[in-house]
């Protein structure tokens, strides 16, 4: 496959059938509609079940989430970005790349991803420059972040309301539907670059499986 038929297998739901004779699916696209079924979101669509919301604030939802990010992160930029150096996280990558989030609250989805992955906590502490205690819900309105009145300094014993960082995981699982939505538009216009050294190769190679 060329390039623009790895990108399309990859990020096409049901799958691309190739010369083979076999159906080719993408990891990003199984990420996804795991995160829909645990979401409680349509598997096909990503719409929202309005018999299921409390769903959406389901944790491993919210990571699977976070997963495809890390994947979109390391696989894509859109042809009119400059490229962060390297040894920036996956998902740093993404957020910046394909949203319009602030670096604090791309800084904060971050730190999100480390409490939950390392440890299925609503504490972060591993980096000095990014300690948050999270506050989590599925609120119909609020925003995606919001940065707590007063920084938390870290200390168990002193977490309070004033000092929590609060996400909503149904925005965030909402921000997740959009890019990849984006990432579609943009590949269909020729405008998506593949950032991975390795390229189409590496894609096809890397995230892409087989069925008969």
């Amino acid at each position: 496959m060329n390039k623009d038929e790895t990108i399309s297998c990859h990020l096409t739901l049901k799958g691309v059938k190739g010369e083979d004779n076999l159906t080719h699916y993408s990891t990003l696209c199984a990420a996804l509609k795991d995160a829909r079924k645990m979401t409680g979101r349509n598997i096909e669509t990503g719409a929202k079940d309005s018999d299921n919301l409390k769903d959406l604030g389901n944790w491993l939802g919210a990571m699977g989430y976070i997963t495809i990010l890390d994947q979109i992160g390391k696989c894509y930029i859109p042809q009119d970005k400059l490229p962060l150096e390297k040894t920036k996280s996956a998902i740093i990558k993404a957020l910046n790349y394909f949203s319009n989030l602030t670096d604090l609250e791309i800084d904060v989805l971050y730190a999100l991803r480390n409490a939950f992955f390392h440890d299925f906590s609503l504490i972060n502490k591993d980096n000095p420059k990014n300690i948050h205690q999270f506050k989590v819900d599925n609120h119909p309105t609020n925003p995606i972040v919001v940065l707590p009145k007063n920084n938390w300094d870290g200390d168990i014993n002193s977490i309070i309301e004033e000092n929590a960082t609060y996400v909503n995981l149904q925005k965030l699982g909402d921000l997740v539907e959009d890019i990849y939505k984006r990432l579609l538009g943009l590949s269909k216009i020729h405008v998506l670059n593949i950032e991975l050294d390795g390229q189409e190769n590496e894609i096809a190679r890397r995230y892409l499986v087989v069925t008969g």
